[in-house]
């Protein structure tokens, strides 16, 4: 079998997901790679004890720090990644964010773009996944 494709996009999580929709209508040919399977329909899934509590869907790998000590990673292997168990809250990083940023081990970088040039991207997704919610006195909330 030899299969080609214009587009292959490994994972189906909030990135991967939001990607392959937005190329959809593009025409090309798109693979969609997922490590996991399709999340069971079952009670447990409105459960939060079970999912958070029990830890019902974590995969059960372990991972390991630069110490060689294991712990567990907190991740989900499901069609969908983690946008399966998530809350729904879709927040914009503020524009501070985005630079230099000192804590008490020293100073994270600035990033190598400005929230201006990311600022188009954060309303043409929020008006995908019909993000709304009250304006504070933050000029970076949503609309």
């Amino acid at each position: 079998m030899n299969l080609r494709f214009d587009i292959i996009i490994i994972g189906s999580g909030a990135g991967g997901g939001t990607l392959a929709r937005h190329l959809a209508p593009s025409g090309k040919s798109i693979l969609i790679l997922e490590r996991g399977d399709w999340l069971k329909r079952e009670a447990e899934n409105w459960n939060a004890a079970a999912l958070f509590v029990e830890n019902r869907y974590i995969s059960p790998e372990r991972w390991y720090d630069r110490h060689g000590r294991p712990f567990q990673p907190q991740v989900h292997y499901f069609v969908g990644g983690a946008t399966k168990l998530f809350g729904a809250a879709l927040y914009r990083l503020r524009e501070k964010d985005f630079g230099e940023l000192r804590h008490y081990d020293g100073i994270s970088p600035a990033w190598p773009i400005s929230y201006a040039e990311f600022e188009p991207y954060y309303a043409k997704a929020e008006e995908m996944y019909h993000v709304h919610g009250l304006r504070g006195h933050d000029p970076t909330e949503p609309p």
